[in-house]
C-alpha cells in the first residue's frame, strides 16, 4: 500500500478558471440538448435513460476536468454545475419571461374530452401513449377529461369535469 499523497489529491493540474469555462459550455449545452429533445422525453425514465444518464456522464468527464484527478478541480466543477443550477432557478423566479424560456409552458393535449392533434404531434405523444398516462388515473376515456396538458416536467396532467367530486388528478 502506497502512502496518501496529499499534494496529487489537493493540487490541481488544470487551471481552475479553464474548469469553470469546460463546465459551464458543457453545461449550457446539454440544458440546449435537453431542451430539443422534448419535454415528453423528460417526463420518463426507462432502463434506457438511465443507461444513457450513466454513459453520458462518463463520456463527459474527460471534457469537464480534463486528466485531473484532484479533489479540488471535482469540488469546483460541482460548485460551477450547483452555481449555474441556482442562477437559472433564481432567474426564473424573478422573472417570468426567463422562466418561460428557461422552463416553458404547458402544453393543451386534450380539451373538453376532444384531443388537440397539432399538439400532439409536435410533443410526439400518440393517442395510445396519451391514453396509458390517462388509464394511470383510474380512467380509460377521454370524454372524463375536461383538459390535459403536457407540463414543462414531461408530467401530464388531466383535469376532469365534475361528477360529484374534485375536478382534478
Amino acid at each position: 500500500m502506497r502512502p496518501i499523497d496529499w499534494h496529487t489529491m489537493w493540487v490541481p493540474e488544470m487551471n481552475p478558471l479553464e474548469v469553470i469555462l469546460r463546465v459551464s459550455l458543457v453545461f449550457l449545452f446539454a440544458q440546449l440538448v435537453l431542451r430539443l429533445a422534448g419535454r415528453k422525453e423528460l417526463g420518463r425514465y426507462s432502463t434506457f435513460d438511465l443507461a444513457l444518464l450513466f454513459l453520458l456522464t462518463v463520456c463527459l468527464r474527460r471534457t469537464l476536468v480534463g486528466d485531473d484527478d484532484s479533489l479540488t478541480t471535482g469540488f469546483i466543477a460541482l460548485a460551477t454545475l450547483a452555481s449555474w443550477d441556482r442562477f437559472f432557478s433564481w432567474l426564473s423566479f424573478r422573472d417570468r419571461h426567463a422562466a418561460r424560456l428557461l422552463e416553458g409552458r404547458p402544453l393543451e393535449l386534450v380539451r373538453e374530452g376532444e384531443l388537440v392533434h397539432d399538439n400532439l404531434r409536435k410533443t410526439h405523444i400518440s393517442q395510445k401513449e396519451l391514453l396509458s398516462r390517462l388509464r394511470s388515473h383510474g380512467r380509460d376515456d377521454l370524454r372524463t377529461v375536461r383538459a390535459a396538458f403536457l407540463e414543462p416536467n414531461g408530467q401530464v396532467t388531466f383535469l376532469f369535469r365534475e361528477s360529484g367530486g374534485s375536478s382534478s388528478h
